[in-house]
This record gives C-alpha cells, structure tokens and sequence, in this order.
C-alpha cells in the first residue's frame, strides 16, 4: 500500500505515541488527523458545487476506533454520494438540526 501512497496502521499508531499535531492525506480525499490534545480522527475533503468541502467521515470518526479500512470505506462511501450529486456534509448539518430541535420539543412535553 505504501507505493500507492496511503498511510499504514503502524504509522498511525506511531503518530499518535509522538502526539505532535499533525494531518496527513491517505489519499482520494480521506485525511488522518491528529490534535495537539492526542484526538486522532479522519476527515474527509471533497468538492461539490464547484467548492471545497470538509467532512468528518462520521460522528464517531476517531481512531482507533474507526480503523484506517474502515475509514477507506466510508470514504468510498461517501465519494459516491457527492457524485451522485449529494451534499453529505449538508444532509450531517440537516439531521444534527432535526436531532436538536426533536429533543428541545421532547423536553418541553415533559416540562
């Protein structure tokens, strides 16, 4: 996988022991970061409507818990939707909106 350019778990594991902030690309978008406080995750950068576009790959999207094939996949996923015409990071901000506004009108029923 390396002469393809894409990041290997043992250099994932190797990042996070260093804990030095840092963001490196795996390839066709999918980028492993890693913050200063040792919060490993994955982004995902695409474009869509002629704009560049950032998308955690999910809401849970930090590793380990998220494996790199894992995260390969969802990316994969994920390119799909945008070319199919779909704004993934757009629907993510429309069902975090409903989410919230669900649970404010559960709150008020039980008030």
């Amino acid at each position: 996988a390396r002469d393809k350019g894409h990041l290997t778990d043992l250099q994932l594991r190797h990042w996070i022991k260093a804990r030095q902030p840092l963001a490196k690309a795996d390839g066709d978008g999918l980028t492993f970061t890693l913050s200063a406080a040792g919060v490993a995750g994955w982004i995902l950068r695409y474009r869509h409507g002629g704009r560049r576009r950032d998308l955690m790959t999910i809401d849970s999207g930090r590793y380990p818990d998220i494996g790199l094939a894992e995260a390969r996949g969802i990316a994969t996923l994920k390119r799909a939707e945008v070319q199919q015409g779909r704004n993934p990071a757009a629907e993510k901000q429309k069902a975090k909106a409903t989410a919230a506004r669900d649970w404010t009108v559960r709150d008020l029923a039980k008030d």
